[in-house]
């Protein structure tokens, strides 16, 4: 009880070796093929190191490439890439700093279709569920994400805005009551049928929506994305898993080396992250409203509107301007009662506060 606790900081959490980071996949055909390029970062840092102005080819072995163009910092993108199934690629990265990268040669790979999404409802809030059939010729080997959208709303209902110096009613287009939210994933999602004597998945587990969120209040939507991978892929995917999500007890597996399938030229020794692969991609979106898993018991986020004092307020129109005529200003207001004008905090009554958009994408279904 009276021993000293000193504080120790190993070096490996300052000394950055900065090594080269690859992040995503090739599609085959007219969805966008995006690669993300970064360096490593010190274990006490939250901001990440992109590499820029790098160049990225995707070869094939006739001498025929495809570049990927710079979007953004350490963001390169190519449209389309019409690859052929019987050839072999490689991806080759020239950084700034004059080193080359290099993958191992791949083939492009043939996605199976999705029979189907399914979901059920139970203690655990909502649980989403792919099946797959493959041929036999097919990979047997899989990888999904996926993009989850919803429509939510703020405590009050905006009726009239403040334009210059005059209260009008809100236009239609300009509601600031429902919004829409995406949140793309970031789980690890494999899956593999090599065991099995058919290249079938069945209810094959994808997402969970916890019991009690924001996400399915009124409706919601997710759009999944499957990708068939090589056996390669599969392993270096499953060993990341390993090291990100299944670690901090005595019987998980232990942390191990990332083996990608990415090797410096310039410099063999030099560790590279990341795995290429290349294939088609198939895709399925479903929607549940909220009307489908009730009863729902969600946490509003703008619970403490209801509650806080001071969050509604009655002003004059002298007062208008000080209070939503300013640039920067922190309330919205909601109602006019006969010259008198009921306004609230801009969190409970402009859903855009709560990181959504007030306009619903062109997929979305009312």
């Amino acid at each position: 009880m009276a021993s000293c606790k000193q504080l120790y900081n190993p070096p490996e959490i300052r000394q950055n070796p900065g090594f080269l980071v690859v992040d995503g996949a090739l599609h085959v055909g007219a969805d966008s093929s995006v690669i993300l390029l970064s360096r490593t970062r010190n274990l006490d840092s939250l901001s990440s190191v992109p590499e820029s102005q790098a160049k990225i080819l995707v070869m094939d072995q006739s001498g025929q490439s495809y570049p990927l163009t710079e979007q953004s910092i350490g963001r390169y993108v190519c449209s389309s890439l019409n690859l052929n199934y019987n050839a072999l690629y490689q991806l080759k990265i020239n950084t700034i700093d004059g080193r080359e990268y290099l993958s191992d040669t791949f083939h492009a790979i043939q996605t199976p279709p999705i029979d189907s999404i399914v979901w059920r409802q139970d203690s655990v809030g909502v649980s989403i569920y792919v099946n797959a059939t493959g041929t036999q010729n097919d990979s047997r080997y899989y990888r999904w994400d996926y993009v989850e959208t919803w429509k939510y709303q703020t405590a009050f209902q905006s009726l009239y805005e403040y334009v210059n110096g005059q209260v009008v009613y809100r236009a239609p287009d300009n509601q600031i009551y429902f919004c829409w939210k995406d949140f793309a994933s970031t789980d690890i999602v494999i899956g593999s049928t090599s065991k099995l004597s058919a290249n079938v998945l069945s209810k094959k587990l994808v997402a969970v929506v916890p019991a009690g969120s924001e996400k399915i209040s009124i409706k919601y939507s997710i759009n999944l994305k499957q990708y068939g991978i090589s056996k390669e892929a599969y392993e270096y995917w499953q060993n990341v898993k390993k090291n990100t999500e299944q670690l901090g007890t005595l019987f998980d597996a232990q942390p191990s080396q990332l083996t990608g399938n990415i090797h410096c030229t310039t410099n063999e020794a030099e560790p590279v992250i990341g795995f290429i692969s290349a294939s088609t991609v198939q895709q399925k979106r479903i929607f549940i409203s909220n009307k489908e898993v009730n009863p729902w018991y969600y946490q509003r986020y703008y619970n403490d509107c209801y509650y806080t004092f001071g969050d509604r307020i009655l002003i004059t129109q002298d007062q208008a301007e000080e209070y939503i005529g300013k640039p920067g200003h922190l309330w919205v207001l909601i109602a006019e009662r006969g010259g008198v004008y009921d306004i609230v905090q801009l969190f409970c009554g402009d859903c855009r506060e709560h990181g959504g958009v007030n306009k619903p994408p062109a997929f979305w279904q009312n």
